[in-house]
């Protein structure tokens, strides 16, 4: 991979934001002797798109909870990061809501707990879908339609976007299980369905309510989490149930994240 650079950032900036500091330089890595796999400790994936091409010089992250690993991929989407164990990573890719498709975060909660190479697979960038304007705070609480089926209901108001961002819309699109890296469901889980969701890292200082349609058995209970962009650590979980056509958290209970939403069962 080429041009990883490491930088020692507060937890905001761990998200991957922003530009290098002063007097921080860029070092070469290779990944491996004729294009071998890269030995370990640390990780290597391949970038691709959410029709499953390679997207070659695409910007990868992989992100700890006080520095933040970046680079380019390769032509053929390959990349690859050095990183000592123990280390808790969000293996990610920045947003880009101007883009046509425009795309959300790509992001894969990965724990590297020896000196062995974690192959992740494809890291997929997700498509967004154009999502529901919010309306304003006047009208707080709201319900909207974000996308694949997924309505949020929350307080405009009380939504903070991240860093640089513009709060506009909320979309949601729900994520391929084989677009969805393994780790993305909490070990000793069942994965029920996994959503990437737009403005990405915005924060809420009230429960975000959630409605996603599914086929469980009424009365089935669920668990609702989201994935920190910042070392891939799943939040605390929120109870749910199954009414037989949705699976929805429990009443005055919610998200207070945006990024992606992991809904299990036992």
């Amino acid at each position: 991979m080429r041009h990883i650079a490491l930088f020692a950032f507060l937890a905001l900036f761990a998200a991957g934001c922003g530009n290098p500091p002063p007097g921080t330089h860029p070092t070469e890595k290779d990944a491996g002797p004729d294009g071998a796999m890269p030995m370990g400790p640390g990780l290597a994936g391949i970038l691709k798109d959410h029709a499953d091409q390679p997207i070659g010089g695409g910007k990868v992250l992989a992100c700890m909870a006080t520095i933040c690993l970046f680079g380019d991929a390769e032509p053929d989407g390959r990349f690859h990061f050095p990183i000592e164990p123990t280390a808790e990573v969000a293996l990610k890719t920045l947003p880009n809501p101007t883009a046509t498709p425009r795309t959300s975060a790509a992001l894969c909660p990965i724990r590297i707990v020896d000196d062995s190479l974690i192959d992740v697979g494809a890291l997929h960038v997700p498509s967004l879908p154009e999502g529901a304007l919010l309306g304003p705070a006047a009208a707080d609480p709201q319900t909207l339609m974000a996308g694949d089926g997924l309505v949020l209901i929350l307080r405009a108001s009380d939504l903070t976007p991240y860093l640089g961002d513009t709060l506009v819309d909320v979309a949601a699109r729900r994520i391929p299980p084989s677009q969805a890296c393994p780790w993305v469901v909490p070990a000793g889980e069942e994965l029920v369905a996994v959503y990437t969701l737009h403005p990405f890292a915005a924060v809420s200082s009230s429960p975000i309510a959630v409605r996603a349609p599914s086929d469980l058995p009424a009365g089935t209970k669920v668990r609702f989490r989201t994935v920190s962009e910042i070392d891939g650590a799943f939040s605390a979980p929120v109870p749910g149930e199954a009414d037989g056509t949705s699976v929805a958290t429990a009443p005055q209970m919610g998200l207070t994240e945006l990024t992606w939403l992991v809904i299990s069962k036992e």
